[in-house]
């Protein structure tokens, strides 16, 4: 390519794909876009844009933690460490999808549906995606999530650890598998929630519509559930019970609010926990025990609703604030 620098190459095809080229630079392009390593450069743009696009933050991330785990990731691919050094320079179209956690070194590869990609959210975060068969996936805080950058025709599978409401493309020739440490669930075009957090005792996979299948890890069928069924596997146990369960409890959350029906305290402050990255101390025999109606919504602090709560339902909420560690919330009767 007579010589031209890579990050040269790399700056004009990121301008090309945003529609920034001047006069002279639009010149520039024209001479080198015949080439190979241009056409590549430019595909690999896009895709990147497009991955981009298909994802969404919801509420705060840390930005430096995620760029640092990135980097990690990258530095192995030698042959984009060059642009990685000027990164800067394209930060305006890689943020959300690196912001995500989208793995930018697989977008690199060439197109295969061996291509994993891995999310991780961490507590206080949450988020979105499209998988390539258009399928949605919204990832609660706290999930780990891994899915390939393409589906065959023979096989659609992700790994999850952590909680995610699935909207699966309906395809009834190719399942749709989403696999936990203790059980796999098969749909074909559906939209259910599974939370399988590793501090949890339980799998939960809720029906919303439609119909799942769940297996055991080894394959072994379980249950087929039918909507507002929930399935609960301990998994210590591997003792199983479906219930019949209002769905807006478990579907709401990607609307960053929680529908509260009676629900124990003591299975709020989980997912408080997990919103608001805090850690939250019931102290006093059955504080646990208390059940609270109502909404919390995540684009609002927590001080309201603890406020609600002890005037409501007769306890003491006191934070602690720390510099160097999670501030705790410790909720007792008064």
């Amino acid at each position: 390519m007579n010589g031209m620098d890579k990050n040269r190459v790399w700056d004009l095809c990121v301008k090309k794909v945003n529609d920034e080229l001047d006069a002279n630079e639009e010149k520039e392009f024209e001479k080198i876009k015949g080439y190979k390593e241009t056409q590549k450069a430019l595909r690999q743009v896009k895709l990147i844009r497009i991955k981009s696009s298909n994802s969404f933050l919801i509420q705060k991330i840390d930005k430096e933690k995620n760029w640092k785990h990135i980097n990690r990731q990258i530095s192995q691919f030698r042959q984009v460490r060059n642009f990685l050094m000027n990164f800067s320079k394209y930060a305006a179209i890689f943020l959300i999808a690196l912001l995500v956690g989208v793995m930018v070194p697989k977008l690199f590869t060439p197109e295969s549906q061996e291509t994993k990609n891995r999310i991780e959210l961490e507590r206080g975060q949450m988020g979105k995606i499209t998988l390539s068969d258009g399928t949605q996936v919204w990832l609660n805080s706290g999930t780990i999530f891994e899915y390939p950058t393409t589906f065959d025709n023979k096989e659609r599978s992700v790994t999850l650890i952590g909680e995610a409401q699935f909207k699966v493309t309906h395809n009834d020739k190719v399942p749709f598998e989403v696999k936990t440490k203790t059980g796999i669930i098969k749909v074909y075009g559906t939209t259910f929630d599974v939370s399988a957090y590793k501090d949890d005792p339980d799998l939960t996979v809720t029906l919303i519509e439609g119909v799942v299948t769940v297996e055991k890890s080894n394959g072994n069928y379980l249950a087929t559930l039918k909507p507002s069924e929930q399935l609960r596997i301990n998994k210590h146990s591997g003792q199983t019970t479906i219930q019949q369960v209002n769905t807006d409890f478990y579907s709401s959350w990607i609307d960053g609010k929680i529908y509260l029906n009676r629900t124990k305290l003591s299975e709020l402050v989980i997912m408080l926990e997990r919103w608001y990255n805090v850690n939250i101390q019931l102290v006093g025999d059955k504080v646990g025990d208390i059940e609270v109606s109502g909404t919390i919504s995540k684009g609002k602090s927590l001080n309201p609703f603890l406020k609600i709560l002890e005037r409501m339902y007769g306890v003491k909420c006191e934070l602690k604030a720390y510099n160097n560690k999670k501030d705790e919330i410790i909720i007792s009767k008064n």
